[in-house]
């Protein structure tokens, strides 16, 4: 099925693409005279470029529901398929060392690129002979190349709108949104490159012909009224890339969207005035529809479901909000490493994207999001939600409007026999479903786990590491998950003392410090002064390292039970018998070299534990009798997808989409194709006949019958999709207003409740938090850890071992760095919050 469901929609882009290639030869060789209205050009290219975009769209958006469960129940099997049974990950989805792209990345570049060389080429050559016939040699071939450009710029502005879909029928085939990206800027690129080529030869063959200042100027008498616009077009072009660098782009990012959109209105406006021909809408109609569609109908899907107030708690010390979105149904699957979108109204009108923490099958009606507050630009706007939400991880409620579920992706990485994961802070998000959904899988598979799995984070500080306390203390103590996955955490710096005895003393109060071999690490409670000494006075760190399991994979939960209560028990006589002989050690000559970890090791904590306790170190502590939360872990299950009912929900979701999607689709059209038919001026041909009458005359008939069928189609779907979202809207409101007031009728939970057990989940656990080393991550040791265990032998080839980078771009490139630079074969990817 999913197989047949890509053939379909690979058959629709080839014949998009066949039509790309002979267009020139159907609609600029052997066009109709009288195309000022609607003819049979309109039908040829309705039946084979307009159509099989929409039919492969409607597929994508059906396949976007359904494609995604079957294709990610297909991958996460992989994790446990037989050791016997080799994998790779497939050529296809292989990134090459040196740029960091995948293989098909580069077959799409190919094919655009091959593209625009050929209309540039085949136009210039074929307009070459008539020019040079009109002008002569020289400014023929100059009027020939000016010519050629411009038909080149029509080429992309046919495609440079599908390269930002979120649902696009490209993410069928094996792409995902950001690996298109950047496929849309460099087009972009190459757009302003033709528009510069098209203008400084233009502008040389008028200056040949001695008519530059008549032709670039507004005045009736030349074709300057229509060549101004193109200048204000080329202008648009140049302020868009200008912003467009990462420097402006990542700074005032607020100021590039509205600067994007502005100078795109610009351009089109301006080059549909500069060369005002009805053909135009050949290349651009199709890339609008389903832009708008794109832009409009995930609005009004979650609209009608997403309560319109979402709750938020800023935790100031770890300068992390977490956001919390619920639906009185079960919302559309997603799957790890996808994403929303969320604009809240009292910010501006942007929709900012996160990626989505929570495991849908865990909670069908939610979606968490973390978002880290980026507070070096003024124009922050995580800095100003952050002032919003309030302090002191208080929950509050605000107002907010999603756009999403987007993503889509492949997990053919799945295949490796290794996954590495370096992430940094936030970045852990991204992550945090995959891992769950790999355990889940475990539990429901009679095979072990085939690959190996390690996670390596490193987080700022110890607030910021207890941000996402459940998640790490989940993954380091339930036996469901350290029986396969190898963690190591480092905490780069210590939090400051007014963070310690703060309202969040409590992360620190039973944290697990692996010692450092570093003198800043050795002197840390001296350069941190009397204040930090006080607070963390009296407080026990207190081994409680997680289950020694075997690979036999438990199957029931009462086994789990059983074997993580005898495991808890152990621990505590364990416990009791090595403190004392610990804090002996540690606190000797030898301190320096405890607390090595292993690199083979299943357990994910150290053996030798520093403790801080200055008023009696030479005793045992205590230790609770209290049940520690992996002991109740086993209670809430890790249920998969297809336990979930994900296929049921997506039917019902798909359907919606479909017809909201074909009705904003059918009737705009239907307004196109109308005013296509209307003869504007009255008199049949009246505007190809209109020579005799002045310039301007001309002007105003050709823009008249090339604005108005389009601009009434982006009016009509622009009044549709709104009134489609308040009218979504007001659905939900009534649905949840069951004959009473519509703001006390949302059930939100009860605030005290939540935040009792936001406190818990943060970290305040009985017994032993999630153990940790201090000091930075050291990149290139990892690695060469990896290297020197013989995993990524070069002559093993690639496609076995998967490495992934998650954080802020400098921290991605420093490990993509350090991975090229190690000797061995990995399949990097890289994860990435920059805008």
């Amino acid at each position: 099925m999913i197989a047949l469901h890509r053939l379909v929609i690979g058959v629709c882009l080839a014949v998009f693409s066949a039509w790309m290639f002979a267009d020139y030869f159907i609609l600029w060789q052997d066009k109709i005279k009288s195309h000022f209205v609607f003819n049979e050009m309109d039908l040829y290219w309705s039946v084979v470029c307009l159509l099989p975009i929409l039919l492969g769209h409607f597929l994508t958006i059906w396949g976007n529901y359904f494609r995604a469960t079957a294709q990610f129940q297909h991958s996460i099997s992989k994790v446990t398929t037989p050791a016997h049974k080799k994998q790779r990950i497939s050529i296809w989805e292989r990134h090459d060392p040196y740029f960091g792209y995948t293989v098909k990345f580069w077959c799409l570049t190919a094919l655009i690129a091959i593209m625009n060389i050929y209309w540039f080429i085949l136009t210039t050559v074929l307009s070459r002979d008539a020019y040079v016939k009109s002008y002569g040699v020289d400014e023929g071939n100059v009027r020939a190349i000016a010519y050629g450009s411009s038909q080149a710029v029509l080429l992309d502005t046919s495609i440079i709108l599908f390269l930002v879909l979120r649902r696009s029928m490209l993410h069928a085939l094996g792409f995902t949104y950001p690996e298109i990206v950047p496929l849309h800027r460099w087009l972009g690129v190459t757009m302003l490159v033709w528009a510069t080529v098209h203008a400084a030869f233009y502008s040389a063959w008028l200056t040949m012909e001695g008519r530059f200042w008549t032709d670039i100027a507004f005045t009736d008498k030349s074709r300057g009224t229509r060549n101004m616009p193109g200048v204000f077009a080329w202008f648009g072009m140049v302020i868009m890339a200008f912003m467009a660098l990462p420097q402006f782009r990542r700074w005032v990012y607020p100021v590039f969207i509205y600067v994007h959109r502005a100078g795109t209105f610009i351009f089109f406006v301006g080059l549909i005035m500069h060369y005002p021909s009805v053909m135009l809408w050949y290349y651009m109609l199709p890339g609008f529809v389903l832009f708008l569609v794109d832009r409009f109908v995930p609005k009004i899907i979650q609209t009608r479901s997403i309560h319109p107030n979402v709750t938020c708690a800023f935790n100031a010390d770890a300068e992390i909000i977490r956001m919390r979105l619920t639906s009185h149904e079960p919302m559309k699957p997603y799957y790890p490493g996808d994403y929303i979108t969320v604009q809240i109204p009292g910010l501006g009108r942007i929709y900012h994207p996160f990626t989505i923490a929570s495991y849908w099958p865990e909670d069908p009606h939610s979606i968490t999001l973390y978002m880290r507050v980026m507070g070096e630009s003024k124009w922050s706007w995580t800095k100003d939600l952050a002032k919003l939400c309030g302090n002191e991880d208080k929950r509050i409620t605000i107002q907010a409007n999603v756009d999403g579920v987007f993503g889509d992706r492949r997990h053919d990485y799945l295949k490796s026999e290794t996954m590495i994961i370096f992430v940094a802070g936030a970045a852990i998000t991204t992550f945090m479903a995959l891992i769950k959904a790999i355990a889940a899988q475990i539990a429901a598979s009679d095979e072990p786990l085939r690959m190996q799995l390690h996670f390596i984070c490193t987080f700022r500080t110890r607030s910021e590491l207890h941000a996402y306390g459940s998640f790490l203390h989940q993954i380091t103590r339930d036996p469901r998950f350290t029986s396969w996955l190898h963690v190591e955490i480092y905490v780069s710096r210590p939090d400051k003392p007014e963070t310690l005895m703060g309202a969040h003393a409590h992360v620190v109060k039973n944290d697990i410090q692996v010692p450092s071999q570093t003198k800043v690490a050795k002197n840390f409670l001296k350069r941190t002064g009397t204040k930090l000494k006080r607070a963390l006075s009296g407080r026990t760190i207190v081994e409680a390292p997680a289950p020694t399991l075997t690979s036999v994979v438990i199957q029931d939960q009462e086994k789990s039970a059983a074997a993580a209560a005898a495991a808890a028990e152990e621990d505590n006589l364990q416990r009791s018998s090595s403190v004392k002989s610990t804090v002996d050690t540690l606190h000797g000559e030898d301190a320096k070299n405890t607390a090595n970890t292993t690199f083979n090791s299943s357990s994910n904590n150290s053996s030798n534990i520093e403790i801080i306790n200055e008023q009696n170190a030479d005793e045992p502590l205590p230790l609770s009798n209290k049940p520690t939360k992996s002991r109740t872990y086993i209670e809430n299950a890790l249920p998969t997808f297809q336990a979930s009912s994900a296929h049921t929900v997506s039917k019902r979701l798909a359907s919606l989409d479909l017809i909201t999607t074909a009705f904003l689709v059918t009737v705009p059209l239907a307004f196109y194709y109308g005013f296509r038919a209307v003869q504007w001026d009255g008199e049949t041909h009246w505007c190809p006949t209109a020579k005799s009458k002045d310039k301007w005359t001309i002007f105003v008939c050709q823009w008249v019958y090339a604005l108005v069928p389009g601009f009434l189609h982006f009016f009509v779907f622009f009044l549709l999709g709104s009134i489609g979202i308040t009218i979504a809207r007001r659905f939900h409101l009534r649905h949840q207003k069951g004959g009473h007031d519509v703001e006390t009728a949302i059930p939100y939970p009860d605030f005290n409740a939540e935040d009792d057990k936001l406190s818990v989940e943060d970290g305040n656990w009985d017994e032993g938090d999630v153990v940790y080393s201090r000091g930075r991550m050291d990149a290139r040791k990892s690695i060469q850890r990896f290297v020197n265990a013989g995993v990524g032998k070069k002559e093993n080839g690639q496609g076995l071992v998967a490495v992934f980078a998650g954080g802020p771009e400098g921290f991605v490139a420093m490990v993509e760095k350090q991975t090229k630079a190690a000797n061995w074969s990995v399949d990097f990817h890289r994860e990435t919050w920059a805008p």
